[in-house]
């Protein structure tokens, strides 16, 4: 949904070489979460506080996921197939080496989508099974990234 709101400043990257999408070894799995961490770093900032959004299918969730604790806030929603979303939110230091098995279970596809976001700049960090999504604040932020990174950015055309 984020990235049908052309207002946003977004780009792609992809966690792997060659587009492939799921890692089959450690190897590949070291350069997921070196990408992520990169990624992650250049758009959130180290050590940084951040929400951590994660939405689980609700038939998935354990209990805990109904109950709003200090520090966090639980919600459900619809998506377009009807089918019920619930959406965690908590409060976390975007720290590299912290974060190894949420990542990689975004990456295995193994987990519902989950996205962090720095609470002083709005800016997203959005991975998903085969890539990164970043919303930053400028089309010129989406261009240093983009030159930084470049190696890891789709050859389609939309940026897909």
């Amino acid at each position: 949904m984020l990235r049908s709101d052309k207002s946003l400043a977004w780009v792609r990257f992809h966690s792997l070489p060659n587009s492939k999408r799921y890692p089959e070894n450690e190897a590949e799995e070291g350069i997921i979460l070196s990408r992520a961490y990169s990624l992650g770093n250049a758009t959130l900032g180290t050590d940084t506080s951040c929400w951590q959004i994660e939405c689980r299918a609700k038939e998935l969730n354990p209990p805990y996921w109904e109950v709003s604790v200090s520090g966090t806030a639980a919600t459900t929603f619809a998506d377009d197939d009807e089918r019920l979303w619930c959406a965690n939110v908590s409060e976390i230091h975007w720290r590299q080496g912290t974060l190894d098995s949420i990542l990689l279970a975004i990456a295995d596809e193994k987990t519902g989508p989950t996205m962090w976001m720095n609470q002083q700049t709005g800016k997203i960090f959005a991975p998903y099974d085969g890539g990164f999504d970043v919303f930053v604040s400028s089309p010129e932020e989406v261009g240093l990234l983009r030159a930084q990174f470049g190696d890891w950015l789709s050859d389609h055309p939309e940026g897909l």
